[in-house]
């Protein structure tokens, strides 16, 4: 099992003992999810978060006219669940399926539990990252409100450069809330200003 990736994710913000680190890694699983497999389905309990190894994973939920609308993208380094499902162990909102042919540190809510009360810094490296992720989400509402889907688009490709090139183009439009054929639009007249400034 690879696990360097999470080990340098928690050294970021703790320091686990060897002993706290062999039981981290004795509590989390390693499983392969192929592209287009889902590891949440709305409706069922999101039973464990999810740290990417490799791959990329998508969270979304479909509308009443069967629209869907991304809500978070995670790549190699990054949680992803639907949080409130795996919090409140309550049916999901969301579906989380695999954009790629990918690897995840599978981490159930009981054995996070284990975590908490045994290792207490758990506590605090999963608050972090909480807060973290409040405060894009917080930062993304206000951008989905204050700016145009061009501005949006440009935020999207400066914060997250690596995605962009490793996913469809309908799903960073899912994302950014408009729909593909506006995205190519929005693309294209970007390219025509940068070639007309040179």
């Amino acid at each position: 099992m690879k696990t360097d990736l999470l080990l340098e994710s928690l050294k970021k913000y703790i320091d686990l003992s060897e002993k706290d680190t062999d039981l981290l890694l004795s509590l989390v699983r390693e499983r392969r999810v192929k592209k287009g497999q889902f590891l949440v389905h709305e409706g069922a309990v999101s039973r464990c978060t999810n740290f990417v190894l490799e791959g990329s994973i998508r969270t979304y939920f479909v509308d009443l006219n069967g629209q869907e609308h991304i809500v978070q993208f995670a790549i190699e380094g990054w949680w992803i669940s639907d949080l409130n499902s795996f919090v409140m162990q309550s049916p999901a909102t969301f579906n989380v399926q695999a954009i790629e042919d990918s690897v995840v540190l599978e981490l159930s809510f009981e054995n996070l539990e284990v975590l908490y009360e045994k290792v207490p810094k758990m506590e605090r490296y999963f608050r972090v990252l909480t807060q973290r992720a409040f405060v894009a989400f917080q930062q993304r509402v206000v951008q989905n409100i204050s700016m145009t889907a061009e501005d949006r688009y440009l935020a999207f490709q400066e914060k997250y450069p690596k995605i962009e090139l490793r996913i469809p183009q309908k799903l960073v439009a899912s994302y950014l809330g408009i729909s593909a054929e506006f995205l190519s639009k929005i693309k294209k007249r970007l390219k025509e200003e940068m070639g007309s400034k040179k």
